[in-house]
């Protein structure tokens, strides 16, 4: 059925999940000799459910749970716990060196691989995990025989029945189950090594500790960039926990040689504690954390998004970006993050252009006039808005006499234009950006000079702080009027058949603007609001007066529409179109 090949993989782990009942999962995390959860990592998550018995004593902080699940649907819940979710195929992942302690409840059908792919990746720490009984005593496989000979190693086992058939149990199976620990220790010889092996490895060479990365320029492939990337990745983790195993060496043999002589007469201190495993382990953690934070960071700025992004818009995907972050920095991971990306493009774009009509209409009543909007259903009709197309006005952008620049707020709200109505330009960039006529004419502006980017004609009063817009092409400016009025159904969709009196009523809005205003200052005052404007109303935080304000405005519309021959209830209806019009054009 065409189905992606992670949501197949999902569907058939979904048959063998069977969620942790609560008293299995607590005596699961009993299991544990150490009680100090540095890191802790879930490998499959499920729904949380193993995750929430954490004996976790600090309440005003997050679990120091990771976790990694196939069914995408289960991560936003597990967000929600408080988790960070850093990867979707544990089978793949590869960044477990800093982890303390794993707890797992894996699909039965594959235990012994997500065991010993836990034991490969963990550098020192414990581990517990679910298991059918079944893959501790039946040995068949290589697999099970290796997980077999650290269990008798390195832990034990402990089998019990009836574990999935208690009231408490979402998924009910009769299956006796294996309850395996397993610790895996570093010790200090691993730490501190030889000298002659720290000798040795000091010769590796930067191509070796590379592996297969060569220089992008080099290979000129652009399909190769983001493996490059991931490659370049992975050559810094290598390097960093080697720079860390011999910063711990360097801290032993150190403290072997003894104190400086400043520090032996007392002039001076220095940290002559040789570096132990746990310091070791944090310090992994977060090296790691923070060369995957520049991972994922240089996708984001070689995507070229904030170029192309107003300031707000951009804010959410950063935001959004945030629990991106968390998964493991993998080829996988990267196209399925560009791939979501991609697939809300244009809600993005539509939101950027919502955020510049906004700010036209908020901030200066006389940017916008109203038209009667579409009308969804019996029920529901509201007074649409449209931007001048003759001119708009931008309050707030006031500089000081000594100033030779634009302020930096201001800047960024014209760079927001420049990119929104080079879009609806089909460019990717104006030849000419406002900000470019504000950096390079600032003198020349101030002192009351017009000048001229792609887009608008630009004088600006920086005594009064305002800067007026002339388009240039009115075009662009009409086409984010339609837009946004269908984004917020102000206007019908492009399918739905209106009567043409009604795109004549928004057509000619600006020529109706006197009118109406002078009926809802009428219809304002009559009902006691003289002296409060609804139209700075509209956007009122208390509900009752913004729809206070929306009605006056509705009613000023209809008195104005019946004044010009509109019949105001028959604007949707097609067949009064003829008649409609020949009202208006008398």
């Amino acid at each position: 059925r065409g189905y992606p090949f992670q949501e197949i993989v999902a569907m058939i782990d979904q048959q063998q999940f069977y969620p942790t009942p609560a008293a299995l999962a607590r005596k699961a995390w009993s299991k544990f000799q150490n009680r100090e959860f540095t890191r802790v990592l879930e490998p499959s998550a499920g729904n949380g459910a193993l995750a929430d018995e954490m004996p976790w004593s600090r309440h005003d902080a997050d679990k120091p749970i990771d976790c990694i699940e196939m069914d995408l649907s289960k991560h936003a819940r597990l967000r929600e716990r408080g988790l960070k979710v850093v990867g979707i195929d544990f089978l793949q992942y590869s960044g477990g060196a800093f982890f303390s302690h794993v707890i797992m409840n894996p699909p039965f059908s594959q235990g012994a691989e997500h065991v010993l792919k836990a034991w490969d990746i963990l550098w020192d720490g414990e581990i517990v995990a679910i298991l059918n009984a079944e893959t501790i005593r039946n040995p068949y496989t290589k697999e099970r025989q290796r997980l077999a000979r650290l269990v008798n190693e390195h832990g034990g086992v402990e089998y019990i029945n009836d574990a999935f058939s208690t009231s408490e149990t979402e998924r009910k199976t009769d299956v006796e189950i294996a309850l395996v620990y397993l610790r895996k220790q570093v010790r200090r010889e691993d730490i501190v090594g030889s000298l002659l092996e720290d000798l040795t490895r000091d010769a590796t060479s930067g191509e070796t500790l590379a592996g297969d990365y060569r220089q992008a320029q080099d290979l000129c492939l652009p399909d190769r960039e983001i493996d490059n990337a991931v490659l370049r990745f992975k050559a810094a983790v290598q390097a960093m926990r080697e720079s860390v195993l011999c910063e711990a060496r360097a801290s032993h043999y150190a403290s072997c040689i003894g104190h400086t002589l400043a520090v032996s007469r007392g002039d001076a201190s220095e940290d002559t504690h040789p570096r132990e495993v746990k310091w070791v382990t944090e310090t992994l953690h977060e090296r790691y954390l923070a060369l995957k934070d520049r991972a994922w960071n240089s996708i984001l700025s070689s995507t070229k998004v904030s170029e192309r992004l107003s300031r707000a818009v951009r804010n959410d995907v950063e935001r959004q970006f945030e629990d991106v972050k968390q998964l493991e920095f993998s080829v996988a991971n990267v196209y399925a993050f560009l791939l979501g990306l991609s697939e809300n493009q244009g809600q993005i774009q539509m939101d950027m252009l919502c955020e510049v009509f906004d700010e036209i209409t908020r901030y200066h009543t006389d940017n916008r006039v109203f038209y009667k909007g579409w009308k969804s259903n019996d029920k529901h009709r509201t007074a649409g808005m449209r931007i001048k197309t003759s001119r708009f006005v931008l309050p707030h952008h006031g500089t000081d006499k000594w100033s030779h620049s634009m302020k930096w707020e201001s800047m960024n709200l014209l760079a927001d234009f420049d990119r929104a109505f080079a879009m609806l330009d089909g460019k990717r960039s104006p030849e000419v950006g406002l900000c470019d006529v504000f950096r390079t004419q600032f003198r020349e502006l101030c002192s009351g000079k017009r000048g001229s980017s792609s887009y608008f004609d630009v004088r600006y009063y920086p005594k009064v702080g305002t800067i007026h817009f002339f388009a240039r092409d009115k075009t662009l400016v009409e086409r984010l009027n339609l837009l946004v009025g269908r984004q917020r159904r102000w206007l019908p969709p492009e399918d739905v058949r209106v009567s043409d009196a009604f795109w004549l009523q928004y057509e000619k809005a600006e020529a109706f603007e006197k009118d109406v205003n002078v009926q809802i200052t009428a219809l304002a005052k009559s009902q006691g609001s003289g002296w409060d404007d609804p139209r700075r109303r509209l956007n009122d935080t208390d509900a009752s007066v913004a729809q206070r304000a929306q009605a006056i405005i509705d009613q000023a519309l209809d008195a104005v529409l019946e004044k010009q021959g509109i019949d105001v209830q028959g604007l949707l209806d097609t067949n009064k179109d003829a008649l409609q019009l020949e009202l208006l054009v008398a």
